[in-house]
């Protein structure tokens, strides 16, 4: 099985893989420490994606943060990321051939990704290959609105703060990402 990490998942800063987790600075080719990567894009023309953000994170930085959020944001996120039909979902697609066109659609909606989406690709990775069975994901646009309409004022504050601490965009972004809401799963 193939657990090469798809190039869609390299920082944009240099085209290489991540190294290091954005909050902590863990050294992320050397531990065992398994670690998320998130990349937001703006689809703005037929193959022409703009990054908004992109963040490697170790996963003990991640539930420090994920306790950062309130009980009944956690309980959302659990219920559409933590429950079987997603796991099962994600499932279906490591055992089928996903790397040919798993950045085309929502693994959650289905929905394929237009012009002027944004849409996320997350994955979970460990010792610079995929965690078997673990596929890589995109989140469409219409499930990102979702998840920011289910969750409480106190969580999105926290994860505007976290946005604005390590997260900055490049200036020449400042307008472009002006409404945009930061999300992270």
């Amino acid at each position: 099985m193939n657990l090469d990490i798809p190039n869609d998942f390299n920082s944009d800063s240099d085209d290489k893989p991540f190294v290091a987790c954005k909050v902590c600075e863990r050294d992320l080719t050397d531990s065992h420490t398994p670690y998320t990567i998130e990349k937001a894009y703006k689809r703005v023309d037929e193959g022409e994606d703009v990054t908004l953000f992109e963040v490697a994170i170790c996963i003990p930085c991640a539930e420090k943060q994920s306790k950062k959020m309130s009980k009944e944001s956690k309980a959302y996120i659990m219920k559409m990321m933590g429950g079987s039909a997603f796991m099962e979902k994600r499932q279906n697609r490591w055992d089928k051939n996903w790397r040919d066109d798993w950045k085309s659609a929502c693994l959650f909606t289905d929905e394929n990704i237009k012009i002027n989406d944004e849409y996320h690709i997350v994955g979970q990775f460990q010792d610079g290959q995929i965690i078997p069975t673990m596929t890589p994901f995109v989140i469409g646009q219409s499930y990102i609105e979702e998840i920011q309409e289910n969750l409480s004022i106190e969580t999105k504050e926290e994860m505007d703060k976290f946005g604005e601490q390590f997260l900055g965009p490049d200036p020449a972004l400042r307008a472009l990402l002006k409404d945009h809401q930061f999300v992270m799963v």
